[in-house]
């Protein structure tokens, strides 16, 4: 038998795979999003643009249209008064909030109620840049589709289990992980009075780190890098511990739960 001749493709079995690194320059990235969580800049999708006071101070929302079976959960009407029964002092300066609307991909690599940047840069559809500063983002969500946890949970990871499960969420363990059953009720009440406290939290951390002793004469430069030098669970724990007191406190008082105040404003039909 007359053996082939040499190939040097059968040297490695690696060759056009993924150990090779064959098809990482089309990997499934979300473009234009920031590697860090201080900043973001982004194009808003269609929206309308909503100006409330609350107290002494003017928000501005803006809500995306929903796409993909999406739909926001809270209302702007619901998100005011949240923040109507939160200490002024703790969200001062904070005037932006965006009930946005994410991409399909965004929605697969990204899964999130909410975040906060302490530094967005929102812009039209051209480019050009509507507002720049401190803004809450609330995600909008498809009510139907379930959500998986692995079975094996860190003690804050255990938390959050359990506060969701308060939230009305439907949590089942099937193997190796847990399989969250969502309502638009179930989300409603994760991102009213977990997601948004818990960023208005960071945002406090902040204010009392940065923002006001740079007021009293300090350096800025060396109160942020002290500020963002910190662990990172460190500022989570910290914004964690105001979200639990704060829904203590507005459980306590009768604030939290309460029923949708208005329609959510003006949801697209999902296409």
């Amino acid at each position: 038998m007359v053996r082939a001749g040499f190939n040097p493709g059968r040297r490695s079995r690696n060759i056009g795979t993924a150990r090779q690194g064959h098809g990482q320059d089309n990997s499934l990235v979300i473009p234009d999003f920031a590697a860090s969580y201080r900043t973001w800049n982004s194009r808003l999708n269609k929206h309308q643009v909503v100006r409330r006071s609350v107290g002494e101070q003017t928000i501005t929302f803006f809500v995306e249209d929903n796409t993909g079976g999406c739909q926001h959960a809270c209302s702007v009407d619901d998100v005011c008064h949240v923040l109507s029964h939160l200490p002024p002092a703790d969200w001062e300066g904070l005037e932006t909030i965006v009930l946005r609307q994410s991409t399909k991909k965004q929605r697969l690599l990204d899964k999130t109620w909410g975040r906060m940047f302490y530094f967005a840069d929102l812009g039209d559809q051209r480019g050009r840049s509507i507002t720049f500063g401190p803004a809450i983002f609330l995600e909008a969500t498809d009510p139907i589709a379930k959500l998986n946890w692995s079975s094996s949970l860190d003690p804050d990871d255990q938390a959050e289990l359990n506060r969701l499960k308060e939230d009305g969420h439907i949590i089942e363990k099937v193997g190796r992980r847990h399989v969250f059953q969502m309502t638009l009720a179930s989300v409603r009440a994760t991102q009213l009075y977990s997601t948004l406290l818990h960023e208005i939290g960071h945002w406090v951390d902040w204010l009392e780190r940065v923002e006001r002793p740079r007021d009293q004469g300090e350096d800025y430069d060396a109160l942020y890098d002290a500020f963002f030098n910190r662990p990172k669970a460190e500022r989570e724990a910290f914004a964690h511990r105001y979200a639990d007191l704060a829904r203590e406190r507005l459980k306590q008082s009768g604030v939290i739960p309460f029923e949708p105040l208005s329609l959510i404003f003006s949801p697209k039909a999902p296409r």
